[in-house]
């Protein structure tokens, strides 16, 4: 009998996998974790996939607060903010279940680690998920999403990729999931910090020189990082990746700047912020002062928007 999938974090990119898991036979509830003391519901989630098929699942929909136990396979994928509070909730559950924390940015894993009873994996994400109307996604995968292990065994990784892999949202194990997780963040680091200030769609870096320009300054930056605390990656291959992930999903809006035009709190923090913080805790101190500082003006536009939404 397969374990059954609670998704914690009821928005795009959780609603979108959700969905996709339905489709293919899985027991799947996504888990609002925003919202207490929602009662369970269905929702018809409608997704929008490549060639802009259309698939429509009706998801069991309920919030954390009304659980009490959780059974199965535990997916996060709820914003990285609010880490602190959903591991707060867990512990208090004694939860025994695998985590799969399926979050981009630095150092996202750490509440978890409280979690004593609990096997943790890390999923670096390469889908995009953007909001179209209510309860209607648009969703892109760019390559297989990497799974890997920060507290568990192998077998159990091979069991959660199968679990969770499907043709439209596809995932693969890897060994070196730090790496991924550096790549990826650096790559965050460009799309989540430029793109929300310009106000642009992602494929901005294939159609514009000088935000290429721009991206690769940031890139150098943290590659410095990673490599003082021994993460081995090159600017070539990051660089390549940007422009392959601008190109394919170009005139989607990257999670900023949808976060920020929504009014919600961004990830930045565990982005730009974070990288740039690690930096400084080297010695000597490894200053990213061009990426610190877009992360910088992208939390005080955020904080600005938030202060307009909230004044009317």
């Amino acid at each position: 009998m397969k374990d059954k999938i609670y998704v914690l974090g009821a928005g795009a990119i959780g609603l979108s996998l959700a969905a996709y898991l339905f489709i293919n036979g899985k027991e799947v509830t996504a888990v609002r974790t925003s919202m207490d003391g929602i009662d369970s519901r269905q929702v018809e989630i409608i997704i929008t996939g490549v060639n802009g098929r259309i698939w429509t699942a009706p998801i069991e929909m309920v919030s954390l607060a009304k659980l009490r136990v959780l059974d199965g396979v535990i997916v996060v994928t709820a914003k990285s903010y609010a880490n602190d509070t959903i591991a707060t909730r867990l512990k208090g559950m004694e939860i025994s279940s695998p985590l799969v924390i399926m979050q981009n940015g630095v150092s996202v894993e750490n509440p978890y680690l409280n979690l004593d009873t609990a096997r943790i994996y890390r999923c670096v994400l390469y889908s995009t998920s953007q909001k179209d109307k209510n309860d209607s996604y648009k969703f892109v995968s760019i390559t297989a999403s990497p799974i890997g292990i920060v507290r568990g065994n192998e077998q159990e990784l091979d069991y959660l990729v199968n679990e969770l892999n499907t043709t439209a949202f596809p995932f693969v194990s890897h060994s070196d999931i730090k790496r991924e997780v550096w790549k990826k963040a650096i790559i965050n680091a460009v799309f989540n910090s430029i793109c929300p200030l310009l106000e642009i769609d992602n494929g901005i870096f294939v159609r514009d020189e000088k935000a290429s320009l721009l991206a690769q300054e940031i890139v150098d930056e943290c590659l410095v990082i990673a490599h003082n605390i021994g993460i081995r990656l090159n600017a070539e291959e990051i660089m390549q990746q940007i422009f392959a992930i601008s190109k394919k999903s170009e005139g989607q809006l990257i999670s900023t700047l949808q976060d920020i035009n929504a009014g919600r709190e961004t990830e930045i923090d565990y982005l730009n912020l974070e990288i740039a913080r690690l930096g400084e805790t080297l010695i000597p101190a490894i200053k990213a002062s061009t990426t610190k500082a877009l992360g910088e003006i992208v939390k005080m536009k955020s904080k600005l928007h938030n202060k307009s939404i909230a004044a009317g």
